[in-house]
């Protein structure tokens, strides 16, 4: 059988892929600083042209980082889209890793085996390069089943314009794929693969006070701390912004943010009582390193809220003197950096106009908001053709996925189901950890398992489309 061969070649090229792998993992490719990012661009784009794609980059401003794009004829009945990522977070404490953040540690891990250590390994770098010398184990092979478009960006983390633009820009071209899919590392710690069937969607701003002859705070830099007695903070005033944001248990208290919540149908329902049935809430604390959680409930009432409930989160303040050892100051400027996870039917400019008349109804009209690039929330039902691909190649594998109605992640598929009109999906085998954390990792033998497993789900979905096909015409 094909698969089966191409299983078996991915297991004999292993090392060589590890090897490639870990030199792609080793050159920072860092969104929000720029570190590497050109390096990596060039080096995806290599890997491309080895497919035989024809291949470009695209920047959308002088600015921005490159999207790799690339297209692949292998002469298929089908042709599909294929989303990545080759932007990582930045590093964080460096005192706090345990092996050097770009040196792709090979190490043991309990009671894993061998790990790979890296920033970007499993958020997602590593799949992104694995996904890639798979198809190229079909090509070489003349195996590949479908023709492919790719988009590879360097914006992801940063939320940035390339991916959106090129994808606006190029409607025509890319509607001509039948579907959309994107690869990561899917199962969790016990070895169950888990397919989302959507994404939160993410409205990321910045909130910032400075001292104004309006209201008070010093206007030329930071002064003596015992200038407080009869200088107003920028920082208490942030405080106090924020504190509005949330009720006592933490959730959003945004004035209308609620309203257009709609939470789980019919379908989702369904999956939620069965999702309830196997979700362990214990272990799931262990697996993200907390002790609890900050809400009760059964685990079906846990699950829906998690993904059918926005969350309002505090990422970053900054303000001040934050190095060791003590320096008594009354700071300029503090500053906030504020995600709002957007559920079905939330939008981002509505989202947005509602934190705007939050603060104006509350006396906060001084304070500054900074926006992102944001995306909006996306969402496919189970009977989709590519889903069902999904999980037929994990069934195929022995394994029995786990269905959630929506990842509380946010990814910018919304350019596939919303812009383009395509299907998107995808899962994979592998597992990892600490993604944004110090030690980042990914356990070895899943990096080989995943490379087996986008070979499994390319060729489902290319049988389950055919099978469509000769449905929809029988003279074929």
């Amino acid at each position: 059988m094909v698969i089966e061969e191409l299983h078996k070649e991915i297991d004999r090229r292993w090392n060589r892929h590890l090897r490639e792998t870990r030199k792609i993992l080793r050159v920072p490719s860092v969104s929000m600083t720029g570190e590497g990012i050109e390096e990596t661009a060039g080096l995806v784009q290599e890997l491309l042209d080895r497919l035989g794609a024809k291949t470009g980059q695209y920047r959308a401003t002088k600015k921005s980082h490159p999207l790799v794009y690339g297209h692949l004829d292998v002469d298929a009945e089908k042709t599909a889209l294929l989303y990545g990522m080759y932007d990582v977070q930045p590093v964080g404490n460096i005192e706090e890793w345990d092996h050097p953040p770009f040196g792709a540690t090979i190490a043991n891990k309990k009671p894993f085996g061998e790990v790979l250590i890296n920033r970007g390994v499993e958020n997602s770098k590593g799949a992104l390069v694995g996904m890639l010398l798979a198809i190229e184990t079909m090509v070489d092979k003349g195996e590949m089943p479908l023709n492919m478009h790719f988009l590879m960006e360097g914006e992801e983390e940063l939320g940035g314009l390339s991916l959106p633009r090129y994808v606006m820009r190029n409607k025509q071209k890319l509607r001509k794929a039948e579907a959309a899919f994107s690869f990561d590392y899917n199962e969790d710690a016990n070895g169950t693969p888990v397919i989302s069937l959507g994404v939160k969607g993410c409205v990321y701003f910045d909130l910032i006070v400075e001292g104004s002859p309006q209201n008070g705070g010093p206007v030329n830099g930071e002064i003596h701390s015992s200038d407080a007695v009869w200088v107003h903070s920028p920082v208490w005033r942030l405080i106090k912004a924020i504190e509005t944001f949330v009720d006592e248990n933490q959730d959003p208290a945004i004035d209308g943010l609620w309203d257009d919540v709609v939470g789980p149908d019919r379908e989702d329902a369904q999956l939620l009582r069965r999702l309830a049935r196997r979700f362990d809430p214990t272990k799931y604390q262990k697996e993200i390193g907390v002790k609890r959680f900050k809400i009760g409930g059964t685990k079906e009432e846990m699950l829906k809220k998690y993904m059918f409930e926005p969350s309002l989160n505090v990422a970053g303040l900054v303000s001040g003197y934050t190095e060791e050892g003590s320096k008594t100051v009354l700071p300029a400027r503090a500053e906030a950096k504020i995600d709002i996870r957007l559920v079905p039917n939330m939008t981002i400019e509505d989202t947005r106009r509602k934190v705007r008349e939050h603060l104006r109804r509350r006396g906060f009209t001084d304070i500054k908001i900074r926006n992102y690039v944001d995306y909006p929330w996306s969402k496919l039902a189970v009977e989709e053709p590519i889903n069902q691909a999904c999980i037929e190649a994990m069934r195929y594998h022995g394994k029995d996925p786990e269905i959630w109605p929506i990842s509380a992640g946010s990814a910018p598929m919304y350019l596939f189901d919303q812009v383009l009109g395509l299907p998107w999906g995808g899962v994979g085998l592998g597992y990892g950890e600490k993604a944004h954390a110090p030690n980042e990792f990914a356990v070895v033998r899943g990096m080989r398992d995943y490379e087996k497993s986008v070979i499994t789900v390319f060729w489902k979905y290319a049988e389950m489309a055919s099978r469509l096909r000769r449905h929809r015409d029988p003279s074929d």
